[in-house]
């Protein structure tokens, strides 16, 4: 049975709200692989529920879940806010990322060739790749990136009575699966999704998150602390040898 403590809420929270469902197909490859299918819908008393979709007779679908209050009212104004530029986006993300986590490294951590530099010289260096917009810098590189062996794809599907249906996709290996694109429906192809514009939106992305449920290791990169420990083995492979490891792979 579904739990009912999320349902005792002060009548402010009962007040009526526009029923509202979002539909999620969620398709990762890479070292594994994982299909989801997630419908989230919330009623006109704003109670709502998440439920997945099983298509294979041998898999045992999780038990419905009911949400938070306000989880889908999150999502909705994440999805009417305007999209944030795309430097506007490596800024809010760099903010988010902890540099003292980023800067404690391992003295135990050794590479082939060994280390060129002392430890003390390796913390040092640290220091000053992070410094001023030394951390936004590498976020921004982070976007640019390309890495093998790692294929998402997500698929949001909202729809609201008496609107049409709004369609968001993402393909993005990047942190927070960014950027989205929207779509004119489901029925699209490589060629259509190369074509739509790019939508940066962290917000939709950590509103979204909330919808899913949490623990599915290939959806961690929605979690900013994806990106850090990525930065932060990056410096510190990069401290080995005082950064002329990041420069030898520049060039």
């Amino acid at each position: 049975m579904l739990a009912l403590a999320p349902l005792l809420v002060s009548p402010v929270a009962m007040a009526v709200q526009r029923p509202m469902s979002v539909h999620v197909t969620y398709d990762w490859s890479g070292w594994g692989s994982v299909s989801e299918r997630w419908v989230i819908r919330r009623d006109a008393y704003g109670v709502t529920t998440r439920v997945q979709v099983v298509d294979a007779p041998d898999v045992q679908p999780r038990v419905p879940e009911l949400l938070p209050f306000g989880a889908m009212s999150a999502f909705e104004a994440a999805l009417q806010a305007a999209p944030l530029t795309r430097d506007a986006t490596v800024d809010l993300i760099a903010s988010r990322l902890g540099r003292s986590t980023m800067l404690t490294l391992d003295p135990q951590l050794r590479s082939t060739p060994p280390a060129r530099c002392s430890f003390a010289q390796q913390q040092a260096w640290a220091r000053r790749a992070l410094a001023g917009q030394g951390l936004q810098e590498r976020v921004a590189a982070h976007f640019r990136g390309l890495w093998t062996d790692d294929h998402p794809s997500m698929t949001v599907v909202v729809s609201r009575p008496g609107r049409p249906e709004t369609v968001l996709v993402s393909t993005s290996q990047y942190a927070m699966m960014l950027p989205w694109k929207r779509v004119s429906s489901t029925n699209f192809d490589q060629h259509v999704l190369a074509g739509a514009q790019e939508q940066w939106r962290p917000a939709l992305s950590d509103a979204l998150m909330a919808l899913l449920p949490a623990g599915e290791p290939s959806r961690e990169r929605f979690r900013i602390s994806w990106l850090q420990n990525r930065l932060r083995d990056d410096i510190a492979q990069e401290a080995l040898r005082c950064g002329t490891l990041r420069k030898e792979t520049a060039d």
